[in-house]
């Protein structure tokens, strides 16, 4: 790099002026990156909002599953246990006998014995007191042990209905029917949880699975775009400093141009001061000459 004195290098200005513009650019490049970035940023944001939506309408749904489910589980034990009392009523309700051989005793037979022997004491009383005694003793041993017996079984039992009737037959058709009816029960909640898992198959999973996808693409292409603008971003830096160190160095040789162009002019007025003084003397010179007086310079 050449320079004459008080000129700035004619490399420099061009250096500088050509990083300047290639720093424009970089930004330029930087903040087009960003914006697009955002747009990215923005996408994957909006896709995860409707995913967070769509996962509180599963947890509804789920919470629905398990109350199908819970209902289902209910409506399926009373069945089962009007069904039971039809078989036990029907003479086919068994159950395996204790370890010591005694009669089994279940809610079912002996609440069946009880209204037999109710009936039998007020309809055919017995002339025996020994036997209208054992008949009393069983008819209270019977109560007793009823009491006891619902006392053991579980809270869906007391919820059950009760079949009250003077033949058998008309309650073992009563148990039927109300086995039927919570079989219904069962088979339509069946079918609504079915319509539901159909929901969850067809519509909420899949656009699940899709908003996830998409959310996923979106998130990685704002991260190479964000990769790209902050490159861009970094090399700006470096640049940056570069042109700072131009443009100081420029500014210095400024400086020095200044100061010699501004010594140049002082020293200029100095001699021109000086041309002046040696004028006014000169001409008081020939004043005094032609006045005939003593001339000193």
């Amino acid at each position: 790099m050449t320079m004459n004195n008080g000129e700035i290098p004619k490399e420099l200005l061009e250096e500088l002026s050509n990083s300047e513009k290639k720093l424009k650019n970089l930004y330029e490049k930087r903040d087009y990156f960003n914006e697009e970035a955002k747009v990215h940023r923005e996408m994957r944001d909006d896709l995860n909002r409707k995913k967070g939506q769509l996962l509180d309408e599963l947890a509804e749904y789920r919470m629905k599953k398990q109350e199908l489910a819970t209902r289902i589980k209910n409506a399926k034990a009373k069945r089962d246990t009007y069904n039971q009392k039809a078989r036990q009523l029907m003479g086919l309700g068994r159950k395996a006998a204790p370890e010591d051989g005694g009669p089994v005793e279940n809610v079912f037979s002996l609440e069946l014995e009880l209204k037999k022997l109710e009936e039998r004491y007020v309809i055919n009383p017995v002339s025996d007191l020994r036997k209208e005694r054992d008949m009393v003793n069983r008819i209270e041993y019977l109560t007793r042990r009823i009491k006891e017996l619902k006392k053991e079984m579980g809270p869906d039992d007391g919820e059950r209905e009760e079949i009250n009737t003077d033949s058998v037959e008309e309650e073992i058709k009563g148990y039927r029917e109300l086995a039927d009816r919570e079989h219904g029960k069962v088979e339509s909640l069946y079918r609504e949880m079915k319509d539901l898992d159909e929901r969850l198959k067809e519509h909420y999973y899949p656009t699940l699975d899709h908003l996830r996808s998409e959310s996923d693409k979106r998130h990685e292409e704002y991260l190479k775009i964000r990769k790209q603008a902050d490159s861009y971003h970094r090399k700006a830096v470096e640049l940056k400093e570069r042109v700072l160190q131009l443009r100081s160095e420029r500014n210095r040789l400024v400086n020095e141009a200044e100061e010699i162009i501004l010594d140049q002019n002082r020293k200029v007025r100095e001699r021109l001061d000086d041309e002046v003084a040696l004028d006014d003397a000169a001409d008081r010179a020939v004043e005094l000459l032609l006045k005939n007086k003593k001339v000193e310079l």
